[in-house]
């Protein structure tokens, strides 16, 4: 069994079971209440919106694995209300998931800012220029591709520079480096991120900074 929260506000998980709580909304929402607080059972379900027999199974579930513990009873006529508690803060090691929840766990970090660059990317489609543009459908080999190309052949992407055009790009490079001209890549595009007024509260333009490796260990 998973240790449990203990009375600091941060645990460490230690097996994969707990680990994919996390990964998962529909799982997580029943932890999510107990976070950082104290919870009765039919607190919690009021506010998941479930019965407090699905609540009641779950918090069965997650105390097995160790992300809940009893931290007190409520005196009240008849039997006293047992409350919950998850710790605030829930840290897992990736080295406990398999490869398919890795990817999963990539998804999800970056879903929500992803979405919004896509809605933002697609509201400006036109003044981009990419309105003349054609989504290709083709087959290569054993595969089908989706994109999108020039419909004469002759956009340039220099095209987004000029003036009109809204501050966009919408690139992904194929490139051929060795190890020691990647590193130089990475380190020259985290000292362009350094200079760049990040902001958390209202920001004005959204960027997206992806580098891998696309070769298979060996």
């Amino acid at each position: 069994m998973e240790p449990g929260p203990s009375s600091s506000s941060r645990q460490t998980l230690t097996t994969a079971a707990a680990a994919h709580i996390l990964l998962r909304p529909d799982e997580r929402r029943f932890l999510e209440p107990f976070m950082g607080r104290e919870r009765g059972t039919a607190e919690a379900a009021r506010e998941v919106g479930v019965t407090v027999e699905q609540m009641a199974y779950r918090v069965r579930a997650l105390s097995a694995k160790g992300l809940l513990e009893i931290a007190g009873r409520r005196p009240r006529k008849g039997r006293a209300i047992v409350v919950y508690r998850a710790a605030a803060e829930i840290r897992a090691s990736l080295g406990l998931l398999p490869e398919a929840d890795i990817h999963h766990l990539f998804d999800l970090v970056d879903q929500g800012t992803r979405t919004a660059f896509l809605a933002a990317l697609a509201r400006q489609a036109g003044r981009a220029g990419l309105l003349d543009w054609v989504i290709r459908c083709r087959r290569e080999g054993d595969q089908v591709h989706l994109d999108m190309t020039p419909s004469e052949g002759d956009w340039n992407p220099t095209t987004l520079l000029n003036e009109a055009a809204p501050a966009v790009l919408f690139n992904w490079a194929p490139l051929a480096l060795d190890a020691q001209q990647a590193k130089a890549l990475q380190r020259e595009l985290m000292e362009v991120l350094s200079r760049l007024p990040v902001s958390t509260s209202a920001p004005t333009h959204l960027l997206g900074l992806f580098l891998t490796s696309v070769e298979e260990p060996g």
